[in-house]
């Protein structure tokens, strides 16, 4: 990196940056985004119930589409989650999904954080949980958020979301990562 110069701060941040190329012959400029209040990337949760077979998922406005979505459970990692992604993953999916506890699975390698854009400098680290229950008092979800909790999808209806383009890139990687780990745990075929 050359130069960096924020051009916009809001709730994102949005840098030029300036790189000397690959090959060193030349310096290239770049316009980068990044969340101004992450700490330590972001995390999406796939949410599984062993017994009905089905996934616990969320409908919400996108507006960088301008369309609502299906997607997963999802958030930035914060100061009040100490940094960690798995506590912020929990508080994610109890706000938005209004379930907790369950069984775990990182999705990725530990210590692994995958870039979410070559022109987004946030990393998301994915997660299955498996049998969360049901929070009565959840914690609430942000003021901008308008969320609805869609209850009992199957992996077929997961698969076809994501094949007819109503699930965003982000929220169909981590589905698809977590289609394969239940196929693992022999949750599904």
């Amino acid at each position: 990196i050359v130069r960096e110069e924020v051009l916009f701060e809001g709730w994102r941040k949005v840098t030029r940056r300036t790189v000397q190329s690959p090959k060193m012959t030349k310096h290239i400029e770049f316009e980068v985004i990044d969340q101004t209040h992450s700490t330590g990337g972001a995390v999406i949760i796939f949410a599984w119930n062993s017994t009905s077979k089905s996934a616990t998922i969320i409908r919400e406005y996108m507006p960088g589409c301008h369309r609502v979505l299906g997607g997963l459970a999802a958030g930035l990692v914060e100061q009040k989650h100490g940094g960690s992604e798995e506590a912020a993953a929990r508080h994610e999916l109890e706000e938005e999904c209004h379930l907790a506890g369950g069984t775990w699975y990182r999705l990725i390698d530990e210590g692994v954080s995958v870039p979410m854009d070559k022109y987004v400098q946030t990393e998301i680290v994915p997660y299955l949980v498996v049998d969360p229950h049901h929070v009565p008092n959840p914690k609430p979800i942000d003021d901008e958020e308008d969320i609805e909790i869609v209850s009992d999808v199957s992996a077929d209806e997961i698969m076809q979301m994501v094949k007819k383009g109503d699930m965003n890139l982000v929220g169909g990687w981590g589905a698809l990562l977590a289609l394969v780990k239940l196929r693992e745990l022999g949750e599904i075929e």
